[in-house]
């Protein structure tokens, strides 16, 4: 998978530029507030349709536009693709893929693959949960439509959950009719969470391994709403799910909040048997957010059979020079987009076009 050139109209603090990038290294430089890393938000909102850095579209627009415009160029599957975003601030967004309209996110999942890394991930370990299942479940939605629709049913039955329960009398009838829903939804995520952070500690086991010199043995767990799931039956989970929904009924409508659901769901990471959140050293946290990274990379690679496009904002910042050269060792013949504030640190890398970034302007 290989971007060609992105535009990038009204969006941010551009105006009106078009950026070629090499199918090899592109190092994007500047000084800070440029908006280097607004070309990689732009390059991945084509990958799930929506930005990394807000949940309101209309903040990607220009201060003083009205709309705003991305067009990207790709190479995938062995043809040539072509994409248009078109962001307005008084009605919904537009998309199509080789002009052909996308009427939702989730047709869109899958057409064109990212794996971005930056600053932001560097606290995903030592933090709550939220962001450990945002990012897998990315990773998941970019590979399996149904599971990104899985994700928005989910949540739409919460809410609904939610609303009921505020109510002063709430519909238990209705309510059941919703957790029956959850239920099933229930099961497929956990399914598609279990078989993917299986692979993702597949590959990180590996990589966690080789930078620490055989001393580290990483291991990572699933600790869903329903406890640790090591295995997966589809008798047993759904019967666990049952359980634990119907268990929690009546403490929901005293509480007025749903309280089970993939909502609640949590990732955990273990060095040598001991939680790196709580006794991992922040080199020991840096390297397994690191190691997993390098692992999406090749799950993709693996199931789509190409390489996604790698996207790594101010690395530099957040990565010693043992971290940087093993992350770069061992993503080779792919496309990668590194930001930075110094193009020095990457002047002994072979293959590499570097792009200068000034007020939001290539120059």
């Amino acid at each position: 998978m290989i971007v060609k050139n992105i535009s990038l109209n009204n969006f941010r603090n551009y105006e009106n530029e078009k950026i070629e990038f090499s199918p090899n290294v592109n190092i994007i430089y500047g000084n800070n507030a440029q908006g280097k890393t607004n070309i990689l938000e732009g390059i991945y909102i084509f990958s799930v349709g929506k930005s990394n850095r807000t949940v309101h579209d209309s903040e990607l627009i220009k201060f003083g536009e009205k709309d705003a415009k991305l067009n990207l160029e790709f190479f995938s599957q062995g043809r040539e693709n072509s994409a248009e975003f078109k962001i307005f601030s008084d009605k919904r967004k537009k998309i199509e893929i080789n002009e052909i309209p996308v009427k939702k996110n989730s047709e869109l999942v899958g057409k064109f693959n990212t794996v971005y890394f930056g600053p932001e991930y560097m606290s995903i370990v030592k933090e709550g949960p939220k962001n450990r299942r945002k990012n897998l479940d990315i990773l998941i939605s970019q590979l399996h439509k149904d599971f990104f629709y899985s994700l928005m049913q989910s949540k739409k039955i919460i809410e609904q959950k939610n609303a009921l329960l505020k109510m002063d009398n709430p519909d238990k009838m209705m309510l059941s009719v919703l957790n029956e829903n959850l239920i099933k939804i229930s099961l497929e995520i956990i399914k598609y969470r279990f078989e993917y952070i299986k692979k993702l500690e597949k590959f990180s086991k590996i990589y966690q391994n080789e930078i620490s010199g055989g001393k580290e043995d990483l291991e990572i767990k699933y600790n869903s709403f329903i406890g640790y799931i090591e295995e997966f039956d589809d008798k047993k989970i759904k019967k666990r799910i049952e359980d634990k929904i119907n268990s929690v009924f009546k403490r929901e409508i005293l509480y007025k909040e749903s309280m089970a659901g993939c909502q609640r769901d949590d990732i955990e990471f273990f060095i040598n048997g001991k939680d790196v959140k709580s006794f991992g050293s922040q080199g020991q946290q840096k390297t397994v957010v690191l190691v997993q990274k390098i692992a999406e990379v090749e799950i993709i690679k693996e199931e789509k059979g190409e390489y996604p496009v790698l996207l790594l904002d101010d690395i530099t910042s957040e990565l010693d020079i043992k971290r940087q050269r093993f992350l770069l060792s061992k993503l080779q013949n792919m496309q990668i987009i590194i930001t930075c504030t110094d193009r020095r640190k990457f002047k002994n890398m072979e293959n590499t076009k570097f792009i200068r970034i000034d007020k939001g302007r290539q120059i």
